[in-house]
């Protein structure tokens, strides 16, 4: 059985991949998860992510210019409301999940939120992608 580490990598590597099809910023998301699912909530961040990151490359062409900058720009802080919602969406699901649980008396917190640590893997997968090129 995978852990959830590797399945959150698989999903998040198949949106890369996905993307990269047609490798433009306006494709709809086509997610192949169920809606409301884990697995949704997932693909879809990292669909975010990696539009994100092309976002940014074209607002960093120095030939851009200022109006459709500024265009892209608020599509990019748009997206980025939209993945802090989806942060705190998935943040729920391991809340939900664990509600049960209680910590052990001297149990500490070593990192952000759940969902905050998936944010980076998420990047990460969208990184390593574009490093491969």
């Amino acid at each position: 059985m995978k852990s959830f580490s590797e399945k959150a990598n698989n999903i998040f590597t198949k949106a890369t991949v996905d993307y990269h099809i047609a490798d433009d910023v306006n494709t709809p998301i086509n997610n192949p998860h169920d809606e409301g699912t884990i697995d949704s909530f997932l693909y879809e961040k990292n669909w975010i992510d990696v539009v994100q990151w092309h976002l940014e490359d074209i607002i960093r062409d120095p030939k851009i210019d200022p109006r459709e900058a500024l265009k892209i720009k608020r599509t990019i802080d748009k997206s980025n409301q939209l993945r802090t919602d989806l942060v705190e969406q998935i943040d729920s699901y391991f809340l939900y999940l664990y509600k049960d649980v209680a910590p052990a008396e001297d149990a500490t917190i070593n990192t952000e939120s759940p969902a905050w640590a998936l944010d980076r893997l998420s990047i990460l997968v969208v990184k390593i992608y574009h490093m491969n090129e």
